[in-house]
């Protein structure tokens, strides 16, 4: 299937830096959510993979490091619904099981997410993050989904 990917990405201007080996997904990502293992095999073996406009692109493990300051932080979203309604616990626990995977800057800020406690693939934008729609019941189904059209990326 990524191979497929590779190719969707190059037939639609996407830019995929892969890496030799595997990267390591931080500790405050492994210790915070279930990690599934058909999404990190995926997303591991890439350092970028981004749309040509900057504006879209899959969170890889470089960034989900806190040591990046500039643009977007990994967990963007929920920091600005934090911010917007006063540290809501209840925003906490939605985004404590949900583990944002891509992410989107153009028109409307929006986002995919795995949905840790049973694997579904969510889709959410502003300015309510927190209400989500369901896309796919896993991850595999979910690029499947982006490799023949059904979802536009």
């Amino acid at each position: 299937m990524k191979e497929q990917f590779i190719k969707w990405a190059e037939d639609n201007n996407w830019d995929i830096v892969e890496v030799e080996d595997q990267a390591e997904l931080p500790d405050h990502i492994k210790d915070r959510y279930t990690i599934p293992k058909n999404w990190y095999d995926f997303i591991a073996r890439f350092r970028v993979c981004q749309n040509r406009d900057f504006t879209k692109w899959f969170l890889t493990p470089l960034d989900y490091k806190n040591d990046r300051n500039e643009g977007f932080r990994w967990n963007e979203y929920e920091l600005q619904s934090l911010e917007w309604c006063d540290g809501d616990a209840q925003i906490s626990a939605y985004w404590d099981t949900h583990l944002p995977i891509f992410r989107s800057v153009e028109g409307e800020y929006s986002y995919y997410a795995i949905d840790t406690t049973n694997g579904q693939i969510v889709y959410g934008n502003e300015p309510e993050y927190e209400d989500p729609t369901i896309v796919a019941t896993d991850f595999d189904i979910f690029i499947g989904k982006i490799i023949s059209g059904e979802i536009v990326l």
